[in-house]
């Protein structure tokens, strides 16, 4: 599993990009827009990842292994809550997983 970064755009505001964490789990990446951490602050968990199926992701020049997701999102796909649009494309999945938060690695 790799830690990585995604630079996006969602479309009601495609002129601002942003930043979201993301995994790589068994090929695919995916979005992690929100963590919970462990009391002790070791560990971390994703709420929710939204695996990215069938997009156009580029490699990020001088991003320290980052993609950009060159299609704009909607907000509300971060939230798990997939258009009928993206159907096959992006998914949300909701799966029990801990990784060392990367302050503590």
């Amino acid at each position: 599993m790799d830690s990585l970064t995604v630079t996006l755009h969602s479309d009601e505001e495609p002129d601002v990009s942003f930043t979201c964490d993301a995994i790589r789990i068994e090929g695919t990446v995916c979005l992690v827009p929100e963590w919970t951490y462990s009391p002790d602050g070791f560990d971390r968990s994703p709420v929710r990842l939204i695996r990215l199926l069938d997009m156009p992701l580029e490699r990020a020049e001088g991003l320290g292994g980052g993609y950009v997701l060159r299609t704009p999102l909607p907000r509300s796909v971060l939230a798990g809550q997939i258009p009928a649009a993206l159907d096959g494309k992006v998914e949300a999945v909701y799966i029990p997983l801990k990784v060392r938060a990367p302050e503590r690695e």
